[in-house]
């Protein structure tokens, strides 16, 4: 498909954004000048463009990074390798251009270097406030890699969006709306490596397959929408910071992300589906595959739900006390575009939840998972129905239900 087909916009509201790609679940390329104020479009870039190798391997003296090898298949991914960043800023220099660093989460680097800030449009990062406050972990990286270095054909964790920002250097992707899978899916269920190259004997459909294709320049950001599909290639030297994130609006593909693989999960473990504790067991394979079971589940969404109770709180009510704070309420005032933190938007995102929630009580799973989670989801949603007008809920379960 032609590239004009996903848009380009230079200057954009938050608003506008949440409106026509973020809700109706749309790619957007953002224009570079919402970057240009970033310490590493600067910092880590030459007067030429270029990485500034001296300069990163001076900031990053003791990160260890991974790896990817760019020439080896490993199952779904490349075959990876964990070295020293200066080790592989070496290797780049060398020319050694099929060693790719990814995932790297360098925003937890020693050097406490503050590279960037999320664009206020894509501030409102459920995902990262949870992880970070609760497991110490996040989905926050960096990618760097010479010419042709790339990430095979996959789709985002968890079923989030996904966004990422060229530092310098530019990117080839290819993005595949969702409902396809069935084109790129051989018959033992694998999904092909590549979508540039395959075995079309093994993939005989994988041509009638419906694709953007584009070129995003430096500065730009690649707004990736839940459950698109994407293979991403390097031109030239290309350094870029990427989150994988969601929010309220990404919230119902992310359960029904886990349903699909709770499925999956079921049918793999039938011939034992007779044993003591087969649902426990599930749950426990589920959370090995996918990151994540029905209660962790739960808990990330309780975790958020606690937030925004608490903003519907300090509206009625401003908080006397930083002890009356529920966990991750700070960090949303402070990191969080405002448009997100507005009563409206407060109470939008509570009836989202709830509407989630709701699903989540009337799966015959839940009553069967152990330590009482139908019970703990039920008394959640009687807490947000206390804090969100009844009529507002029940015109956004009917919205999600069209």
């Amino acid at each position: 498909m032609d590239a004009d087909c996903i848009e380009r916009r230079e200057n954009i509201s938050i608003e506008e954004f949440v409106e026509c790609f973020l809700e109706p679940n749309k790619p957007v390329v953002l224009g570079a000048t919402l970057t240009q104020h970033w310490p590493a479009r600067s910092d880590w870039v030459t007067s030429e463009g270029k990485p500034d190798f001296a300069r990163l391997a001076e900031l990053y003296p003791t990160d260890l990074v991974e790896v990817a090898d760019c020439d080896t298949t490993y199952f779904s991914d490349h075959q990876r390798t964990t070295m020293p960043f200066p080790e592989f800023i070496e290797k780049w220099q060398k020319g050694e251009h099929r060693f790719y660093c990814k995932d790297w989460h360098f925003t937890r680097s020693p050097s406490q270097y503050r590279a960037y800030q999320p664009l206020p449009h894509l501030s409102d990062d459920w995902l990262n406030t949870y992880y970070q406050e609760e497991k110490n972990d996040d989905y926050r990286f960096c990618y760097m890699g010479g010419q042709g270095t790339w990430t095979p054909f996959h789709e985002d964790v968890f079923r989030s969006y996904s966004w990422s920002s060229n530092i310098c250097g530019q990117k080839r992707w290819i993005l595949v709306p969702p409902g396809q899978n069935h084109l790129f899916t051989d018959d033992q269920g694998n999904w092909v490596h590549s979508i540039v190259d395959y075995n079309e004997a093994r993939f005989p459909r994988l041509h009638e397959l419906k694709k953007y294709e584009l070129i995003q320049g430096p500065g730009e950001t690649m707004f990736v929408p839940s459950g698109w599909w994407h293979q991403v290639q390097n031109i030239g030297d290309t350094i870029s910071i990427n989150h994988n994130w969601t929010n309220e609006f990404g919230l119902r593909s992310m359960y029904d992300r886990l349903g699909h693989d709770l499925l999956s999960v079921r049918y793999a473990l039938r011939d034992v589906a007779d044993m003591d504790g087969f649902e426990d067991q599930v749950q426990l394979v589920l959370g090995i595959n996918s990151g994540m079971d029905f209660c962790g589940f739960f808990m990330f969404v309780k975790h958020m739900a606690a937030i925004y109770l608490g903003h519907c709180i300090a509206d009625l009510c401003p908080l006397s006390t930083a002890d009356s704070e529920p966990k991750g309420y700070k960090s949303a005032r402070e990191c969080v575009d405002g448009y997100f933190l507005s009563p409206d938007s407060v109470n939008r995102a509570l009836n989202r939840i709830d509407a989630v929630l709701e699903m989540l009580e009337s799966n015959p799973t839940t009553a069967l998972i152990s330590g009482d989670l139908k019970d703990k989801v039920k008394d959640l949603r009687e807490t947000i129905r206390q804090a969100a007008p009844q009529e507002q809920i029940g015109l956004d379960h009917a919205d999600q239900n069209t």
